[in-house]
């Protein structure tokens, strides 16, 4: 039972996809019933309930603002836009080919309000799904009241599960995360443990699992107080995780180093052991003290000139990271300070040139949705709609062609496997209208959970779950779901098209771009903590940048997707490479990094000497170097690999050293390791 809790911690940190999951399915069954039960009682059509319910289900699964009292009030305001879109289908919906001209309208403002961020785009999708559904339904005027009633009590219905049922409990959403990363930090150290079945590819999906959950520990930080909520500051608990998850992944490469064929030594097994015992999650204090003292004695044991004595090191340092953040879940620590004032004005950008990115999406998805519309009703005058719902979904959440490429491909694929599963389970179900309800809500379930996972599982399970709703209404046919992938091809071809014809975005060059961006980061952290290590003592604000470089990687990744799907092997290849280097570059500037804080918290006596200092200057400035050769070659110049840091150079900066190592050999250690990993980008490793 613990290894299953450890695995769903691992595969859903903070079971946040599970909480959302859950809260729109309830919501989705409660509107269900209850609107149901409501028109069948006051003699209205079963469509009354419909609308209502999809409003519901929209305004839990949109609404996306990041706090509790935000999301609250997005929710409230979504009576507003939803109640006009159907105001206007109905009004236009008398007027024949009108009403298509109104939904292109609501369709382009619907996108081009995103730029107000998350709520804009809530308000916008409720005002689409709004418009759609009053056309489908074949709403009129005199059926407003009832329907604007609809729309208002789904979202009742929807405030009560997300103020009531599923309120934000900011606490245990935190020590979930928590629990989180110490279930992801166990999978890293059995991935990095498997003796000679390692694999290189699963360990690292499991360190990028790893900093993913660091970075969003990092976003409840952003949402909430800390100090008013545990017994630490915010900007404890951030260092706290950071040293959790940097010396986790110290320990893991120190593993990876070893040889799986040969034993390890009596230390390091006593090391390791004991970081297994401080990650369970409800250790005893008397467990952490001991796990803490068998790791010290095994550390003092060790010896760090080998590879093994360095992992046992490590290990004692990833023991003592993880007891520090048991003593926040356990509320053993008192408020070292007082919470600190953090200044929220926005950082300055550079305004872009030209239109608004969300003006251009708009102009596309009504080209896109208008081409869809025509070609639609040609191939059925009855489900045109579905043509156009593809073309517009394929741009939420897609910018550039390979993005809207790869998402209308997955829409495709998930519908027609949906088809299949639909007509197969519509002919086990029968008329069996309890079990097609629950299959109903099941699919809700599933396709809002599996949703960020996959976006084909979304189609998937909305396609099965239309097989059942069509049995339920009585007019399922096998027919029907044929022409439902005939109609979401067509919408899927036109939103590509629309995508590279009007105001088209190339994928490699927003590629390109996220890489300047996160080198830029890469170098500034370099040079930050390197003058950190430099000048001991002294404020510095590492964790936040290296959170920054973490979320500038992110992006890199999810702009190169779809070119790690290319169609060329050569393209597949190049992009793995380039983001499989960036990610090992960054788990080296995580050492650099921590490096910088353990100096910045020493005293200023332990300062390295003018020639050290001068040494390892060079050493950084040779790294940066090798950056900018990085950051030219990813916009495909010609560069020649630059000369590389080697164990020598780690030598000739330790050796100018007076002081203790400390801090220092951890920073060479990490620059020498980073320069050699962005080196091979350039065919020099």
């Amino acid at each position: 039972m613990n290894r299953l809790a450890r695995i769903l911690d691992a595969s859903d940190p903070g079971q946040v996809r599970l909480r959302s999951a859950s809260a729109t399915t309830l919501t989705v069954l409660l509107a269900m019933v209850i609107l149901l039960l409501t028109t069948r009682a006051i003699g209205q059509p079963v469509t009354v309930a419909m609308l209502g319910t999809v409003v519901a289900m929209q305004a839990s699964a949109a609404v996306k603002d990041k706090d509790q009292h935000s999301r609250l009030i997005t929710t409230a305001l979504m009576a507003l836009p939803a109640s006009a879109a159907v105001t206007l289908a109905s009004l236009l919906s008398e007027l024949g080919k009108v009403a298509d001209v109104g939904f292109i309208a609501v369709l382009f403002a619907a996108v081009w309000v995103r730029r107000f961020g998350p709520r804009g785009t809530a308000l916008g999708m409720v005002a689409f799904i709004s418009y759609f559904f009053a056309l489908f339904l074949r709403a009129t005027p005199g059926q407003l009241p009832m329907l604007i009633a609809a729309i208002l009590g789904g979202l009742a219905i929807a405030l009560f599960v997300r103020a009531v049922i599923f309120p934000d409990r900011p606490i245990v959403e935190v020590r979930r995360l928590l629990f989180a990363m110490r279930a992801v930090s166990v999978s890293v150290l059995e991935a990095a443990s498997a003796g000679e079945g390692r694999d290189l590819n699963l360990l690292r999906r499991r360190l990028d699992r790893l900093g993913n959950t660091a970075l969003m520990i990092d976003d409840w930080l952003d949402r909430h107080d800390a100090g008013q909520l545990l017994s630490v500051t915010s900007t404890d608990l951030s260092l706290r995780v950071f040293d959790a998850q940097i010396a986790t992944e110290q320990l893991v490469s120190s593993l990876w180093a070893l040889d799986p064929a040969k034993p390890w030594p009596k230390a390091l097994g006593q090391a390791t052991t004991a970081l297994g015992s401080v990650l369970q999650n409800t250790p005893s204090s008397e467990q952490l003290r001991a796990a803490r003292r068998l790791a010290a004695t095994a550390a003092e044991r060790a010896d760090p000139s080998t590879p093994a004595g360095i992992a046992t090191v490590s290990a004692q340092r990833a023991v003592q990271a993880h007891i520090a953040i048991h003593h926040i879940t356990t509320n053993a620590v008192s408020v070292a300070a007082s919470p600190e004032t953090e200044s929220t004005e926005p950082a300055t950008k550079d305004e872009p040139s030209g239109l608004n990115p969300s003006t251009k999406a708009a102009i596309q998805v009504a080209v896109a949705t208008s081409a869809a519309t025509v070609l639609g009703e040609l191939v059925s005058p009855d489900r045109w709609y579905w043509a156009v719902l593809t073309a517009f979904l394929v741009f939420t959440g897609a910018s550039t062609r390979g993005e809207i490429l790869t998402r209308a491909g997955q829409r495709v694929l998930g519908t027609i496997a949906g088809v299949l599963a639909g007509v197969v389970i519509a002919a086990l179900v029968g008329n069996n209208q309890p079990l097609q309800l629950v299959l109903i809500v099941v699919c809700v379930f599933f396709a809002f959970y599996l949703v960020t996972v996959a976006y084909a599982l979304l189609s998937f399970f909305v396609t099965i779950l239309l097989a059942m709703l069509y049995g339920l209404l009585g007019t399922f046919s096998i027919e029907v779901l044929e022409l439902r992938i005939t109609e979401t091809a067509v919408g899927g071809v036109v939103g590509i098209v629309s995508a590279y014809f009007i105001f088209s975005t190339g994928t490699r060059k927003t590629m390109v771009d996220k890489v300047d961006t996160y080198l830029e980061q890469l170098d500034a952290l370099i040079e930050a903590s390197v003058e950190s290590v430099v000048a001991p003592g002294g404020e510095t604000d590492l964790v936040a940048s290296t959170r920054a470089l973490d979320n500038a990687l992110k992006d890199v990744v999810t702009a190169g997707k779809p070119l790690v799907l290319g169609p060329t092997t050569r393209s597949r290849r190049g992009a793995k490479r380039l983001l499989r280097v960036l990610a090992v570059s960054s788990r080296s500037a995580h050492a650099l990094a921590r490096a910088g804080v353990l100096a910045a918290r020493a005293d200023t006596q332990t300062a390295p000497s003018d020639d050290t200092a001068r040494a390892l200057r060079d050493a950084a400035a040779l790294v940066r170097e090798t950056v900018r050769h990085v950051e030219a070659a990813a916009a495909g110049k010609r560069v020649d690999p630059p000369e590389k840091i080697t164990e020598t150079t780690v030598l000739d900066v330790l050796l100018t050293s007076t002081n203790a190592p400390g801090p220092l050999r951890g920073a060479v250690r990490a620059l020498n390791t980073m320069n050699r990993t962005l080196a091979d980008v350039l065919g020099g490793g």
